[in-house]
């Protein structure tokens, strides 16, 4: 029975230290990887909530350029939003609706050498309004214009 016990208590030692080091380390970058990526999110949430709030007003199609991207603008200063989604607004006007779209990429260094690219795509179509920030149009042929 003591031959037993022994081999029992061998298998319950616990983990060594170099497993507690590979835990620590884990959860290191796991947190490392959240406060560097999450302000991104947290800032592309807000661009959707602004355009969702812009599809919700009676007077869009009639609103110029500027009124829109001011309106935009100022509700991205008070949700502290800065940097390139506040200036990738785009308003495209078509014969059938107002085109409002805020694509952008950014580069986040993350250790040294290494960088995480994200990239975001929000739009809002005054045509089909009820789908609101998922990117129903490829710009690209308005981006060889600008």
């Amino acid at each position: 029975m003591s031959g037993q016990l022994q081999t029992s208590l061998r298998r319950q030692r616990g983990m060594s230290f170099w497993t507690l080091i590979l835990y620590v380390c884990g959860f290191a970058l796991i947190i490392l990887f959240s406060a560097k990526l999450a302000p991104a999110y947290v800032d592309a949430m807000h661009v959707e909530n602004g355009l969702k709030g812009l599809a919700e007003k009676e007077n869009l199609r009639d609103m110029s350029r500027g009124e829109i991207v001011r309106d935009l603008q100022t509700y991205f200063t008070l949700n502290n939003v800065r940097g390139e989604p506040a200036k990738s607004v785009k308003v495209i006007r078509g014969a059938d609706g107002v085109l409002v779209s805020i694509d952008y990429e950014l580069r986040e260094p993350l250790l040294h050498n290494i960088d995480v690219v994200m990239k975001f795509n929000k739009q809002l179509n005054t045509a089909k309004p009820e789908l609101c920030c998922e990117p129903l149009v490829e710009l690209e042929q308005y981006r060889k214009r600008d």
